[in-house]
């Protein structure tokens, strides 16, 4: 899965050798490895959450990049200081360390993040802004990380992307570790029930996200996780959610 996943994401950045050179800087970095990993041993092994580490990484990102993809850059550049090609360096960087101070802990974990990822960030800018815009880079990218939990609202488009994509991840895999290991909750039990996320262009708004699951539990996802990270992120204005469950008609969330 993760070699398709690398694909996918490939694929979104266009060629670009400044987003293909970040991105093999991300999954490739020994030190940011490290902290994946160490995210997973305290929130797989010993709390029994969800995964946290690589492939939810990877996730995330392929999912900003989509959503970055489906929205355009009519909708993202909102400014004349940056291009497309800065937001999607902005919601991949982002994307890929945002959990990464839950090597620390769970709580403020999104705070953590960014002061472990300041000294990445700080590599990867340096490499293609002048000083006055790789500020303006960073501010976003760590925007964009400190929202994602929908408990800070941002001011961006892009880190709406991100939060959006977070809560994206919620196929039945990412479940299977922690219910393995013991842990027997709504949270295991409606992340199992779900079988597909399909990010594509909406009808009515610009994105439309459409959640495959085989019984009502995984509504329980919808409900808690990615509602509250769009409306925390006050991205409702660009998606509409939907639930398509086994044997019953489709239901609109947003």
């Amino acid at each position: 899965m993760s070699q398709d996943i690398e694909r996918e994401i490939l694929g979104y950045l266009g060629g670009s050798r400044k987003l293909i050179e970040t991105f093999e800087y991300l999954k490739q970095n020994p030190r940011i490895l490290g902290l994946l990993d160490m995210s997973n041993v305290v929130l797989v092994q010993r709390l029994k959450y969800n995964d946290h580490g690589l492939t939810h990484a990877m996730i995330t990102t392929r999912n900003s990049l989509k959503i970055l993809d489906v929205l355009g850059p009519e909708i993202v550049v909102t400014e004349d200081w940056r291009d497309f090609d800065d937001s999607k360096l902005i919601v991949m960087v982002a994307s890929f360390l945002h959990d990464i101070g839950n090597a620390i802990h769970r709580e403020e974990h999104e705070l953590l993040s960014i002061t472990l990822a300041k000294p990445f960030v700080d590599d990867i800018v340096r490499r293609y802004y002048d000083p006055s815009k790789e500020v303006r880079i960073e501010s976003m990218i760590f925007e964009a990380m400190m929202c994602h939990m929908g408990r800070f609202q941002p001011t961006s488009i892009e880190a709406g992307i991100v939060a959006t994509a977070d809560g994206c991840d919620m196929e039945k895999e990412r479940a299977r570790l922690p219910f393995q290991l013991g842990r027997h909750d709504i949270h295991k039990f409606s992340a199992l029930a779900v079988e597909e996320v399909r990010i594509v262009r909406g009808r009515e708004k610009p994105l439309r996200i459409t959640v495959g699951m085989r019984d009502p539990s995984g509504t329980f996802q919808i409900e808690e996780i990615l509602l509250k990270k769009i409306r925390g992120a006050n991205f409702e204005r660009f998606v509409e959610v939907y639930a398509e469950i086994a044997g019953m008609e489709e239901i609109r969330f947003i």
